[in-house]
């Protein structure tokens, strides 16, 4: 049995240079990591409510029209609540009928400065990305 358990100073000293090390290498990324999180939480908050117009429509009986001057109120209207920027651009009319059904459409978004394309395929609308 070796009578000296334990770790020598160097040893000890040697393990914190690396966390410290490691430390300073890491912590300045995070802000940024969180931000990119931030982002993509948004952005599926936006596409669920999307994905989910269908179902109020049908729910309500009441159709539901995302238009070019009015979508993002709607959204909002509709419980959308973002930490950050968002911008839409509808071309033309996207209408969720009372039965569930909608007729298509596209939208382009702007979600804190990072541009996107929704395409919304008849006859539920899912969103998808469109490249």
């Amino acid at each position: 049995m070796n009578p000296r358990a334990g770790f020598t100073l160097i040893e000890l000293l040697v393990v914190l240079m690396i966390l410290g090390l490691t430390s300073a290498l890491v912590l300045p990324r995070l802000p940024a990591i969180y931000e990119q999180f931030q982002d993509k939480s948004d952005k599926e908050r936006m596409v669920q409510l999307l994905a989910s117009l269908p179902l109020k429509a049908y729910t309500r009986q009441q159709s539901i029209s995302l238009r070019p001057e009015d979508a993002l109120q709607v959204l909002k209207a509709e419980g959308l609540e973002l930490d950050g920027a968002l911008k839409i651009r509808v071309r033309q009319p996207i209408v969720y009928q009372p039965n569930g059904v909608c007729l298509g459409g596209q939208i382009e978004y702007d979600l804190n400065g990072i541009p996107g394309h929704l395409q919304l395929d008849p006859p539920y609308c899912e969103p998808r990305e469109n490249d």
